[in-house]
């Protein structure tokens, strides 16, 4: 063969060669890519009916109704809990302090100082159509309590109140991943569970806080660190769906019984003990429900689910201008819906967000999530 024809043919099968073995390291890189983003779309159905579930609840509990009838009594008294169990359940990694700090200041407070701002301009109109006119004064209040965490004052007032909640679930992120760095970390947990039990009673009775934030906090703290040690000790990881219903009816039933006995106040120790028994029972009552339904996968269910963050954040916002409008078209002032009304006006409220979720990359600062783009399946 001439040599210089052996040479290039040389070349050519190395060359050849190596091309296969790129395609190859390319082929497995690419499928490397593929299972990462197969295993970060992998939802818990059972986890998004929850969320879904609590979200709605939230949003039906804020409409204008009559708020002496037991089934909002009871709505409104034990839907957090199980927000707050879920939130702290799907706490997974411990970080350090500043990490903490720094991802959940990113995820939560920004957001907060967002959905702030977004009903500032709301709050400005309607105070202005209520009273006719508005001093500096009263326009800087409600910017210094939402500086201040939505505090009522002489100096302040709240301006989306809602939001509170992740001003508490930075509070709970940062403190878990503290607590669960450190070896009487669970002790310390339950000795601050029952500590902030005590300081909902004595505030509920004395009034002694009229603060949004930190009355949440101290409700809802138990309920966090509950999930979280569920998360740590792989409890609810089994799927049944006869188990799963029984025990779900059978707790929502024991938990409206109790719920019963705790509306009345005269024995207030007993009615704050059972408040807190009633909530308990009502978390494994909704989560036992939701993990029946596990097996029904339902896209718009798995949508609230991810937009919690933003329904949450706007929702106090839409119920003020369809409230409005209502007032406006139909001449009525002082409204107040029937149930199945405020069950139809929170699903509408919702469902008007649904594009926005779809759209979750474009805004995902309003998610809690970087800037980054990511697959628009992912949460």
């Amino acid at each position: 063969m001439n040599p210089r024809i052996a040479s290039m043919y040389s070349i050519l099968c190395f060359a050849i060669t190596r091309a296969k073995v790129q395609k190859k390291v390319g082929t497995l890189a690419c499928f490397d890519r593929k299972y990462y983003f197969c295993t970060m779309k992998e939802r818990i159905n059972w986890i998004d009916w929850a969320k879904a579930f609590c979200m709605t609840v939230v949003v039906f509990c804020h409409l204008p109704q009559q708020e002496d009838t037991f089934y909002l009594q009871y709505l409104a008294s034990v839907i957090l809990s199980t927000f707050f169990f879920v939130s702290g359940y799907l706490k997974k990694r411990t970080l350090t302090t500043k990490e903490s700090v720094k991802k959940y200041g990113y995820a939560l407070l920004i957001p907060y100082l967002i959905y702030n701002a977004i009903y500032y301009p709301y709050w400005l109109a309607k105070f202005y159509i209520e009273h006719g006119s508005m001093t500096w004064t009263e326009a800087i209040k409600p910017i210094t309590g939402t500086l201040l965490g939505q505090l009522n004052s002489s100096f302040s007032c709240e301006l989306n109140g809602v939001t509170w909640f992740l001003i508490a679930l930075f509070i709970m992120h940062v403190l878990t991943d503290k607590l669960n760095r450190s070896k009487h970390g669970k002790t310390i947990m339950l000795g601050l569970s029952i500590i902030t039990m005590i300081l909902y009673g004595a505030n509920k009775y004395y009034h002694y806080a009229p603060y949004i934030t930190y009355h949440g906090l101290i409700r809802n703290i138990c309920f966090f660190f509950l999930g979280s040690l569920f998360q740590q000790w792989n409890y609810l990881k089994s799927l049944n769906f006869k188990k799963d219903l029984t025990i779900g009816t059978t707790a929502l039933l024991l938990s409206l019984i109790l719920f019963y006995w705790h509306i009345n106040e005269d024995r207030f120790v007993l009615h704050i003990i059972l408040y807190y028994v009633v909530n308990i029972i009502s978390v494994y009552a909704f989560i036992y429900l939701s993990k029946a339904l596990n097996g029904v996968k339902i896209s718009i269910i798995t949508l609230i689910s991810i937009g919690t963050m933003l329904i949450f954040g706007l929702h106090r916002m839409m119920i003020g201008i369809i409230d409005f409008g209502i007032e406006k078209i139909f001449h009525q002032t002082n409204i107040m819906y029937d149930w199945y009304e405020c069950l139809i006006l929170a699903l509408f409220i919702e469902i008007v967000l649904l594009p926005v979720i779809t759209h979750r990359n474009k805004y995902a600062i309003l998610f809690g999530k970087g800037s980054r783009k990511v697959p628009s399946t992912l949460a």
